[in-house]
């Protein structure tokens, strides 16, 4: 059509556009797949993200039992409680969360995993019952899949537990 007839005539353009289809289909789903596929990466992400966190939980938990049945098992053996290192207790986390999440190095890294004994056998902290304890936080930065705009932030998971050295009431560690 040539030019001076859609200046002159804009309507039998517009409805010559109107009656057109052939494109219309490929266009609406353009535009829906891009929503669609959002969402699905959204959903999926959702799903690593818990799975993550439960890796992360077990990792955590799971270490923490094993450490405290570790010293424990020491008393039971020598008659004194000694706790495992940190990067025993590294290794036991590794052993729980390594398949989905990466192997842990230690307090740096991602995941990060930290671990405070607190001797408590003589009472002298009032506020705390009395016994040995490990204190065991990981930390974890996930970093969702298809999403450029959190960059390297990512979203921090932590997890803290507590575990007690059974029998450990009245007997000092070495820790």
């Amino acid at each position: 059509m040539p030019p001076c007839e859609v200046l002159a005539r804009p309507w039998r353009v517009l409805r010559r556009l109107g009656r057109a289809r052939r494109a219309s289909t490929a266009v609406e789903f353009a535009l829906t797949g891009l929503a669609l596929f959002g969402f699905l990466l959204a959903i999926v992400n959702l799903g690593l993200l818990g799975f993550s966190l439960g890796a992360l939980v077990r990792g955590v938990q799971s270490a923490a039992r094993t450490a405290a049945v570790t010293a424990a098992n020491t008393y039971a053996t020598t008659g004194a409680i000694t706790c495992p290192s940190n990067a025993a207790i590294v290794g036991y986390f590794n052993s729980y969360a390594d398949p989905p999440l990466p192997a842990a190095t230690g307090a740096t890294g991602n995941p990060s995993v930290s671990a405070a004994w607190t001797d408590n056998t003589t009472g002298s902290v009032a506020s705390e019952p009395q016994g040995v304890y490990l204190t065991l936080t990981a930390t974890y930065k996930w970093l969702p899949i298809g999403f450029a705009n959190f960059g390297t932030s990512g979203i921090k998971l932590s997890i803290t537990t507590v575990a007690e050295v059974m029998g450990s009431s009245t007997e000092s560690a070495t820790c």
